[in-house]
């Protein structure tokens, strides 16, 4: 699933490089995508130097070497491997977290992403959007948001952190308006602990409950599953 998901992924961006100089994407930053990624890079054809990275997500508080940084996460399963033009990090860090997400929501409008890589949580949250927090109509593009246990327990699952309370109560995350104006995108979703969100995403109603079921309203998205991931359908 990983390597079908990572090729499509450089097809794709190999198609808008055909189209115009450079192209803005967005990747997440977790295990599931770690294929997906080596697939991707491993790609020789992928004009790198021309790619403007942006990523979905960071924990308040926590530096770029912290070992569970999504900036760092990112760095060492792509740009350790690949050059991009640029990388645009958000600063978990940034003493000010109301500035740094509109640092980061100036940048997202002058980039104009158009490609976005991204995963379900395992409570069907898209980047940070947990469900009390996820906002169809959100008037923002980056915001800070309060995690819930389930995202917080997923991160243990993930292996980031040893226990629930070593994990980080609040983040940066882009937005759902900010994802769902990307004009394409690619989930990748593999593991049985995401079973019951991706039914949710696909089968339920759509609504903040399971903020990934908004996918069904992207007009170019396209959801990758393993048998795990899909064993509900």
């Amino acid at each position: 699933m990983g390597k079908v998901a990572g090729a499509a992924a450089a097809t794709h961006i190999k198609q808008l490089l055909k189209a115009q100089p450079d192209v803005a994407v967005v990747f997440a930053s977790a295990p599931s995508q770690i294929e997906a990624l080596a697939a991707l890079r491993a790609d020789p054809e992928v004009e790198w130097h021309r790619v403007t990275a942006f990523h979905m997500d960071e924990y308040v508080g926590m530096s770029e070497s912290h070992p569970a940084s999504f900036r760092r996460f990112l760095k060492q399963h792509l740009f350790d491997h690949v050059k991009v033009k640029a990388f645009y990090g958000l600063s978990g860090e940034a003493a000010d977290a109301t500035a740094e997400c509109a640092r980061y929501a100036a940048l997202l409008e002058e980039h104009s992403p158009q490609f976005v890589i991204l995963g379900i949580g395992e409570n069907g949250h898209l980047a940070f959007n947990d469900p009390p927090v996820a906002d169809f109509n959100d008037p923002l593009l980056v915001k800070e948001v309060t995690l819930d246990e389930v995202c917080r327990q997923q991160q243990v699952h993930d292996g980031a952190f040893p226990t629930l309370d070593a994990v980080p109560r609040t983040a940066l995350t882009l937005t759902v308006p900010a994802l769902m104006r990307i004009p394409r995108a690619i989930a990748v979703v593999p593991g049985p602990m995401k079973k019951h969100a991706v039914k949710a995403a696909l089968e339920g109603p759509i609504e903040t409950a399971c903020p990934a079921s908004i996918l069904r309203t992207h007009t170019n998205a396209t959801l990758f599953l393993d048998h795990d991931s899909a064993s509900l359908l």
